[in-house]
């Protein structure tokens, strides 16, 4: 009893000296600071954020459900293999998420080189995109250090619902959310308590995080991965009229976030942060301030309209939308893509092609979860296409034809109640397995056996 009586005693100074001092949190040992790019992302450093934030220990682990898309590969500069001898996936990206953070804060040209170390010169970021991206995070954080260590908080709790460790102490506030994003707006609004990290925030700190939380799924407006209802929330709510800053400091966390989606891979620098996926989240930037004073539809179609325009798409009709749709998720930028794109698209037959537009037109508005993962089925098909030595043509064709169908099949069984499970709007389907699974067997997209369990989790059976 008395033990406890102290450990709250001592909570109730610690929240007392932060409050005095202005701190949204301490550092075991000192201040915080920012690191210079020789310290950034060094063996020490890395260690100093894992004492300082107990919620990284919590992705040091093999039951952590980790992202299927791309490859995992053990790499010789693994922060984890460093700290534990084995290779966690989704620490390395959270890890890099905080280091490409920091690379944007810097905004110098040897910042700008090592963010695109791992890039090609055919997508590289442009120094002068970079600089923009810099000037964006700057009027954010505005040389105000508990902005840039709150952005760091928001980005290491963005992962915790892949966590086993997160679920285990939701368990007694009966969460059992499958979806990691969903699962964090539960937990911050019923459980906060269970993230000791975000209990030493200071209240406006607290309510700042918590402000953003739910109300859009920046991934899910990238690749196109829902229709209309996907901007329902964000419009209801009141943040982008009266607090727009506010909710780009989402949209700075949702970019270092992405920058880092390759971190399992390599963590050097940012695969993924390219010219292209650059213009397409200003793009998103625009379309969601238009939001503003305009319809979840109309928002939409102005962003669908930029990537159409790309593609070399003439938005009309529902089929154009829905190709224009595909191509999002398949993260084709070109005109020559977009060709190809069409032409694949034209061949499939027209049964199928019924059952196309009815299960992905984007302009349809669904009373249902976003199903998750559908675009790393297709990069990893398209991916998997390649590395068979097939042009780029003909991988485009075969994921259009086979991978597209494929998905469209799934979603028409399962709204249809044709599935091992009954339909639930309340359910998420996931089609995280399946990206790994035709990532490893292209052969698989032939088939159109499934099952989903009870979390929602889609897998391929094979015939």
């Amino acid at each position: 009893m008395k033990n406890s009586l102290l450990k709250k005693f001592s909570f109730i100074t610690i929240r007392f000296l932060i409050c005095l001092f202005g701190y949204n949190f301490v550092y075991a040992s000192s201040p915080f600071e920012v690191p210079t790019l020789e310290v950034l992302g060094s063996e020490e450093w890395v260690k100093a954020k894992v004492k300082t934030y107990p919620e990284l220990e919590w992705l040091l682990d093999s039951n952590v459900q980790h992202t299927q898309e791309g490859t995992v590969e053990q790499f010789p500069h693994s922060w984890s293999q460093k700290l534990r001898n084995a290779h966690y996936p989704e620490f390395e990206r959270t890890i890099l998420s905080l280091v490409c953070l920091y690379l944007i804060n810097d905004g110098s040209k040897e910042a700008y080189e090592r963010f695109t170390v791992l890039q090609s010169s055919s997508e590289k970021l442009t120094y002068a995109s970079f600089k923009r991206l810099h000037s964006f995070a700057q009027e954010i954080i505005q040389n105000d250090l508990s902005q840039l260590q709150l952005l760091e908080i928001n980005l290491i709790l963005g992962d915790m619902g892949k966590t086993q460790v997160a679920h285990e102490k939701s368990k007694i506030y009966k969460i059992s959310e499958a979806d990691h994003d969903l699962f964090l707006d539960k937990c911050l609004k019923k459980c906060p308590q269970i993230f000791p990290t975000f209990q030493l925030l200071t209240p406006s700190h607290q309510e700042q995080l918590k402000r953003t939380k739910g109300l859009v799924h920046l991934g899910h407006v990238t690749h196109v991965e829902g229709g209309p209802e996907i901007l329902e929330k964000l419009k209801n709510s009141t943040i982008l009229r009266n607090n727009p800053r506010g909710f780009d400091f989402e949209i700075l966390t949702h970019i270092c976030d992405v920058s880092a989606a390759r971190g399992h891979e390599n963590n050097a620098g940012s695969k993924v942060m390219t010219e292209n996926t650059f213009k397409t989240i200003e793009v998103i930037k625009e379309a969601l301030h238009y939001l503003s004073n305009h319809s979840e539809q109309e928002a939409l179609k102005h962003y669908l309209s930029q990537r159409a325009s790309w593609l070399g798409i003439n938005l009309s009709f529902d089929e154009e939308y829905t190709v224009a749709r595909i191509g999002a998720m398949m993260r084709l930028y070109t005109k020559e893509d977009g060709k190809i794109l069409q032409e694949a698209f034209s061949q499939i037959k027209p049964k199928m092609k019924s059952t196309l537009l009815a299960e992905l037109n984007p302009l349809i508005i669904r009373q249902e979860r976003t199903p998750t993962y559908i675009p790393a089925v297709l990069v990893n098909l398209m991916s998997a296409y390649t590395k068979q030595e097939l042009s780029r043509e003909d991988s485009i064709h075969q994921c259009v034809t086979k991978g597209v169908p494929l998905i469209a099949e799934i979603l028409h069984a399962y709204r249809h109640n044709k599935a091992n499970i009954p339909y639930n709007i309340n359910l998420t389907l996931n089609f995280n397995k399946i990206a790994g699974q035709l990532r490893d067997n292209v052969e698989l997209a032939e088939n159109n056996n499934f099952t989903i369990d009870p979390q929602g989790n889609v897998e391929l059976v094979q015939s």
